[in-house]
């Protein structure tokens, strides 16, 4: 998965530097794509403004109020 995903964001001219964190959490990126997967892919959960659940479903701490917004940027 990973060596695919990085091949991916090059190809795009988008590569990944360094794994994203949410707080002081690396982010596993193969859980955060499942999450966003089972929600129903990337436009699903945009649209339906599902991004917090994607956050919960990562373990994230309930009092963040920007968890949405970061979630969906390390996403892209």
């Amino acid at each position: 998965f990973l060596v695919s995903l990085y091949k991916f964001m090059k190809d795009r001219h988008t590569p990944i530097e360094r794994i994203p964190h949410l707080g002081f959490k690396q982010i596993n990126l193969w859980k955060i794509y499942k999450a966003v997967e089972k929600l129903g892919a990337y436009e699903l959960v945009t649209g339906r403004r599902l991004w917090k659940n994607v956050y919960d479903e990562l373990g994230g701490s309930p009092g963040s109020t920007s968890a949405a917004t970061c979630t969906r940027r390390h996403y892209e």
